[in-house]
């Protein structure tokens, strides 16, 4: 596409709101497509955040500027003006501005040195400004092709899910099926591949801790609390063990033999994971349909495959005593691994019913 919905959706925000405050009688109106330029990027959730801290930043700007003007105008303009900097600075970092300090300073400056003469105008008209740029960003995020933070995240999540049962397939057909001695470079390119799949995974667990914050912005006050909030927590747990498990998987060497009297064991194994991606294929379907941001966790609790459940009839083989240390301690990583998935899974899924049986 030559140009993306959101910029669009930008670029007729901020003209139509340049129009507006160019033909209404009160005068500095291009403070309000600035704002709007400056709120209105990514998600819903994210520009709350921004909007909050460019409306803090400029009413603490605006406080700052007054008192230290009324009562620092004597001195010299650079001492005057480095004191009110410092004083901006440290309250927005008392108060914990990351950006509105930013805004707060240029005020600051903007006051002292080009509206010295006019404070008593400038400054709530300033305000009234930018408050309206914000208030009217937030309305286009909202009613314009929304792009709303828990949504994307579910879409995320969603992908990553599907990516994870990709995996999870392979690995066990790895542990099922180990692929005979062949050339080097087939080897290193297999290799390759599924590193580049585990890079990718680690990637979107990180685009997704990411956008917590957007989240929490967007779900509102004490967003911790909020079933959603803890449902996406919850997930990117989940997604963040299972990612280690098929990078652990990747790392261990599948060999015809390491089989041997452990036949049945890899076949548990695969069968395992198996039922883990069957599993998350349902966690995609709960978490695509339009529940409002309150999918539900599988109706029907988690079925162990057969042979995982009498894995120890496999372990009981008298053959395993002619096993060296590094097949027994493959098998035995391998073992843990599989088992680690399965915990995940059934974790995961205890908190999400809890949490699912709480907001009825």
């Amino acid at each position: 596409m030559l140009i993306r919905r959101s910029e669009l959706r930008l670029a007729l925000t901020a003209g139509l709101m340049n129009g507006f405050s160019a033909l209404a009688p009160v005068p500095f109106g291009f403070y309000a497509p600035m704002a709007v330029l400056v709120v209105c990027t990514g998600t819903y959730g994210g520009s709350i955040g921004l909007g909050r801290q460019r409306l803090l930043g400029s009413a603490l700007g605006a406080a700052v500027l007054l008192v230290t003007f009324t009562g620092l105008s004597h001195l010299p303009v650079p001492v005057g003006l480095s004191l009110a900097l410092m004083a901006m600075r440290v309250l927005g970092a008392s108060l914990g501005l990351e950006v509105g300090y930013k805004v707060g300073s240029n005020i600051i400056v903007m006051g002292w040195l080009v509206h010295d003469d006019d404070l008593g105008l400038w400054l709530p008209v300033r305000l009234f400004w930018t408050v309206a740029g914000i208030l009217v960003a937030l309305m286009s995020l909202r009613l314009f092709w929304p792009e709303l933070a828990v949504a994307g995240s579910l879409r995320r999540l969603r992908q990553l899910l599907g990516d994870l049962i990709t995996a999870l397939v392979a690995q066990a057909e790895r542990i099922e099926a180990p692929l005979p001695p062949g050339p080097p470079g087939t080897l290193a390119a297999d290799r390759l591949a599924q590193a580049r799949t585990v890079q990718g995974l680690r990637r979107q667990l990180v685009t997704l801790r990411g956008a917590m914050p957007a989240v929490a912005d967007e779900l509102g006050s004490n967003p911790a609390s909020h079933p959603t909030y803890r449902l996406l927590q919850v997930l990117n747990r989940a997604g963040s063990h299972l990612v280690g498990v098929v990078d652990g998987l990747r790392l261990l060497e599948h060999s015809a033999a390491d089989r041997g009297p452990l036949e049945g064991l890899h076949g548990a194994e695969a069968d395992l994971l198996r039922v883990v991606a069957h599993r998350l294929e349902q966690w995609r379907q709960s978490l695509g349909r339009p529940e409002r941001h309150r999918p539900s966790p599988p109706a029907e609790p988690l079925q162990v495959p057969a042979r995982w459940q009498s894995l120890q009839s496999s372990l009981d083989h008298p053959d395993l005593d002619g096993f060296d240390l590094d097949r027994l301690q493959r098998n035995a990583s391998r073992l843990m691994l599989c088992g680690q998935a399965l915990r995940s899974i059934e974790q995961a899924e205890h908190r999400w019913l809890a949490l699912a049986q709480a907001g009825r």
